[in-house]
């Protein structure tokens, strides 16, 4: 007789705790906007307020990179089939200058200003790349506000700030910078992050959030043009469903893009 075969159920993978965490995060606000009323001028200020967090924690992991920044870390750090439109838009004089600001020939760039007691130091090259990497993030901070969040203050003409805004802010801070300290730090990733990798996050999410704000005040002005109508009015309910919705769609691609570059051996 033979044996019997052993039936077994089919593996279905779930979704991992940071997937959830971001469509309960995304799914929050709408809730709030359709149930509770939420003034979608003040989400839009915590949303702006949120991406200057982001890039605070940023720059600050950048600072600490514990990969020496030379030409090759940087451009690795966008080497990914999913960053071709970043590589098209690094190609502009602005991040060549960047690139070429790293160069093996000058031996200060290699000293290591280490913390006492500890291996989390700052090399003296990652300095000059700071300044280009807090410039990067401005220009997104301030396009989102004017672009995105800056129409829908105008066209609703809030004046008053809800404290959950404010209060908020400082729970992404204290979040972001205990995941930065614990992750980052503690866990020991800044050994194998570079500059480039420590802030390309933040500001590729604000980049297209910026470009699609744009292209959106782009399309309300010929659509206000010639009636009673003012742009910031007819462009205010495309940039609150691009600023919730476009917000998640971006969160959870970059989160599953970014598993994608994990090497092998950690999939398996």
């Amino acid at each position: 007789m033979e044996p019997f075969e052993t039936l077994s159920l089919p593996h279905i993978s779930l979704p991992d705790a940071k997937s959830v965490s971001v469509v309960v995060a995304n799914a929050i606000p709408v809730i709030g906007l359709l149930a509770f009323d939420m003034s979608a001028a003040a989400l839009l200020t915590f949303y702006w307020l949120e991406l200057g967090v982001l890039s605070i924690w940023a720059i600050v992991r950048a600072l600490f990179a514990g990969k020496r920044p030379t030409k090759q870390t940087e451009r690795e750090a966008f080497s990914g089939s999913q960053w071709a439109t970043f590589r098209v838009i690094a190609s502009s004089s602005v991040f060549d200058r960047w690139r070429d600001s790293f160069s093996i020939d000058h031996s200060w760039k290699d000293i290591r200003v280490t913390i006492p007691r500890t291996d989390v130091g700052i090399y003296l090259g990652t300095i000059p790349a700071l300044v280009f990497v807090i410039f990067f993030l401005a220009v997104v901070w301030v396009g989102f506000g004017g672009v995105v969040a800056g129409p829908v203050l105008a066209a609703t003409n809030a004046t008053d700030l809800p404290v959950w805004v404010l209060t908020g802010t400082g729970v992404v801070f204290l979040s972001e910078g205990g995941q930065t300290a614990r992750d980052y730090f503690y866990g020991g990733r800044y050994r194998e992050t570079s500059v480039s990798m420590a802030f390309k996050q933040v500001f590729y999410q604000g980049l297209i959030m910026v470009a699609a704000g744009l292209v959106v005040l782009l399309i309300a002005y010929e659509f206000a043009e010639g009636r009673a109508v003012s742009v910031e009015g007819a462009a205010s309910g495309p940039l609150i469903f691009l600023a919730v919705a476009g917000k998640f769609f971006i969160e959870l691609t970059m989160h599953y893009l970014d598993r994608l570059d994990e090497p092998l051996r950690e999939k398996i």
